[in-house]
């Protein structure tokens, strides 16, 4: 199986620059901290976990290129690879004053609602015994929310978008650089992008 890993946003470049200036990015704790840079670091190691399982993995954009890819080429990346699951990488933000974690599919129900159920039961385990909110949408009777977000919409095939962190927060932030926890987090997304569905 193939997985398209979609980190969100940009990096930072050769000269220092962020790409996705200015937004997508917080000063928390006296600390600037960069969206695309979190989105790189979690596509990639979950990209080394599904390549040392033999998994396929194609990127929209590669976690070591600081280039903020249009989402109408990164949809053009996932549809030439269709037959996988992409899964599209973020973090959150919203004044500091929020946390946790939230999964997304398009519209109506598809195969990518089961995809995302399996990844939203995995993270699950790994966060609720450290205290990290979970924001889920249970209306349907699963735990994704449903949005009409662009590459989401215009995938052909499986899509799912995480929201992995608020990166606004500091509670969220330290959750983030505790390694151990990380390795949880991206371990749990691994389990269940590649659940038998």
């Amino acid at each position: 199986m193939t997985i398209v890993i979609d980190c969100g946003h940009g990096g930072i470049d050769k000269d220092g620059n962020y790409t996705t200036s200015p937004a997508k990015q917080a000063k928390v704790s006296g600390k600037w901290i960069f969206e695309g840079v979190l989105n790189r670091t979690i596509g990639g190691m979950l990209a080394h976990l599904l390549e040392w399982d033999g998994y396929k993995v194609v990127f929209t954009v590669h976690p070591n290129d600081s280039k903020d890819v249009a989402l109408k080429e990164r949809v053009k990346i996932a549809n030439a690879n269709s037959d996988g699951v992409l899964l599209s990488i973020h973090c959150n933000a919203f004044n500091g004053s929020a946390r946790g974690f939230e999964i997304f599919t398009s519209k109506g129900q598809t195969n990518s609602d089961k995809v995302a159920q399996n990844i939203a039961n995995a993270v699950e385990k790994v966060v609720t015994p450290y205290g990290m909110p979970l924001r889920f949408d249970y209306t349907d009777g699963d735990k994704d929310k449903e949005v009409d977000y662009y590459v989401l919409r215009k995938t052909k095939g499986t899509a799912v978008l995480v929201e992995c962190f608020f990166f606004d927060n500091a509670k969220d932030m330290e959750l983030f650089n505790d390694k151990d926890f990380l390795t949880k987090f991206v371990t749990a997304l691994y389990k269940g992008v590649t659940s038998k569905i």
